[in-house]
């Protein structure tokens, strides 16, 4: 008997220069006979093809996938655009034949305008879904596990994977908005008779056996890796018994690729792609410092005092850096917890015969991941960690505040 992985030849793939597009890319040319038709902004078909190649090769620096390139086809489009920004006649031939899409394009800014972030992540979707009803084609949504909104601080809430509308508002919280109405369009074009799938990944690591991430190699970069960054650069943290999750980005990839490919069992389901067992942002911490870091935890109020008023300092500075410019952005005086927790236990159900598991997020995979940073030079050893940075106590003139909107925190 011929699988669905076999007799499926051609998939369009949004999003293939993102940090999971890419890996999913990867996925597809390792693992099935398919063609897949990238949707890419760039000026040449032959620049496109370059930038998937170098993400590609990122995660897979043996190039083990090169003699497979031949199966990708970049098309130049963009998908805010009525037929994709493509010709006609190329999307009618698009519309006819494919036979699935994955849709991992988003714009995933935590601080841009709903008005940015809407045309991408709720019309680019609506945009797909059309292409999809065209000639029934299955649809793999890639939305997030964010669109918990603020229930994410409600004591003692499980978001299941059968969940959508729990009563969950939006206030200043508007990329998160953006991927729950994309959910619902998704939805409501089920009742239109579009096949789909719904993955919803937790925060994205790196692959969890190389422990390889494209650090640099795309538009968006990795904020947790950026903390990790911070953390080494100033040695000072403060304490958060906050559940954190780590979900390798393989794990994601492979789930992915799984679900749209075995549509028949899939219509229909949504995946909490989140670690089954998060650790805490002090277990983090505890990982770096037993890899030989040296991180002084400070008491909350005076680090995040002295972050928005810019006192903390390094090498004659105030320390600046996207996650501590987040941190700064977001903290409003006083501690909330994110207490919400994601069921996941249908997931695994799903994935269970495929054989596919997250990793477990324990101390061989995060010192996987610290030794992929510290090879790429992206943060130094422990053995070159250099003094910690200092909490001033004169406050600068000329406020964090001031400087942080003129901040480029792309």
């Amino acid at each position: 008997m011929v699988n669905a992985t076999q007799q499926v030849k051609n998939i369009l793939l949004t999003g293939a220069t993102g940090v999971l597009g890419s890996r999913i890319l990867l996925e597809i040319l390792l693992q099935s006979d398919a063609c897949v038709y990238c949707l890419v902004r760039a000026a040449d078909p032959q620049q496109a093809m370059a930038r998937l190649e170098q993400l590609l090769y990122t995660y897979d620096p043996q190039q083990q996938c090169r003699e497979q390139l031949w199966r990708v086809i970049p098309l130049l489009g963009d998908i805010t655009q009525p037929q994709l920004g493509l010709e006609a006649s190329v999307y009618q031939e698009l519309a006819t034949g494919i036979e699935r899409v994955i849709h991992c394009a988003a714009n995933v800014s935590l601080v841009a305008s709903y008005g940015k972030i809407a045309p991408v992540n709720v019309g680019g979707t609506r945009n797909l879904i059309a292409l999809c009803l065209e000639d029934d084609v299955p649809l793999l949504y890639t939305s997030s596990f964010s669109i918990v909104g603020d229930k994410l601080y409600q004591e003692g809430f499980t978001l299941q994977e059968t969940d959508l509308d729990v009563g969950q508002s939006f206030k200043d919280m508007d990329y998160e908005r953006s991927k729950f109405e994309a959910e619902q369009a998704v939805h409501q074009a089920g009742k239109q008779g579009l096949r789909w799938v719904i993955t919803r990944p937790g925060n994205i690591w790196g692959d969890s056996v190389t422990g390889r991430y494209p650090l640099v190699e795309t538009r968006v970069k990795g904020i947790y890796y950026e903390m990790i960054k911070a953390l080494v650069e100033t040695g000072l943290t403060f304490s958060s018994r906050e559940d954190f999750d780590i979900t390798p980005v393989d794990y994601v990839a492979r789930a992915s690729l799984h679900a749209i490919l075995e549509i028949d069992t899939f219509h229909g389901a949504t995946l909490n792609l989140t670690n089954p067992a998060p650790v805490t942002y002090d277990d983090i911490v505890e990982f770096l410092r037993l890899y030989g870091y040296r991180i002084n935890t400070l008491i909350n109020s005076d680090y995040f005092e002295a972050l928005t008023e810019n006192r903390i300092w390094l090498q004659g500075k105030p320390y600046r850096s996207t996650f501590t410019d987040l941190l700064a952005l977001f903290y409003c005086g006083s501690e909330i917890s994110e207490k919400a927790r994601y069921g996941t236990q249908l997931t695994r159900q799903l994935l269970a015969d495929a054989g596919i598991v997250c990793a477990p997020c324990d101390r061989e995979l995060l010192f996987r991941y610290f030794s992929y940073l510290t090879e790429s030079g992206f943060v130094v050893a422990p053995e070159s960690q250099g003094a910690a940075a200092e909490v001033r106590e004169i406050v600068r003139q000329g406020g964090f505040l001031e400087q942080l909107y003129d901040a480029d925190l792309n």
